[in-house]
């Protein structure tokens, strides 16, 4: 009977211990497991560029530059109108949407 007890003691603790062990190694996932885990950026979402360049164009609250970029320059944006015209130096921030480059910032240069 005590033979029976002791056998039935060591399953219960490799049991015990069985279970202890497998949820150690499932609360410690490895680094690689858990960057496949994150999923990457939508590619939709907007990302602000920057483009520098010489003004070839103003059209309304179009501007085109000598390398055919085209921003559209929404009224939020400041800036004096009266200086950008062709010929300008202009660095500007945007993002795309709806096909469109729309102006964040636009400085004039000189």
């Amino acid at each position: 009977m005590s033979r029976v007890l002791a056998i039935l003691v060591a399953v219960l603790v490799m049991a015990a211990f069985g279970v202890t062990a497998s949820s150690a190694q499932t609360k410690t996932d490895p680094p690689q497991l858990k960057a496949m885990d994150q999923k990457p950026a939508p590619t939709d979402q907007k990302m602000a560029q920057k483009v520098e360049g010489t003004v070839k164009t103003v059209r309304g609250n179009m501007v085109t530059l000598e390398d055919g970029t085209q921003l559209s320059v929404p009224g939020s944006v400041k800036v004096p109108m009266s200086r950008l015209k062709p010929g300008a130096q202009i660095s500007a921030e945007y993002e795309e949407g709806g096909g469109q480059k729309v102006a964040t910032s636009l400085q004039i240069k000189g």
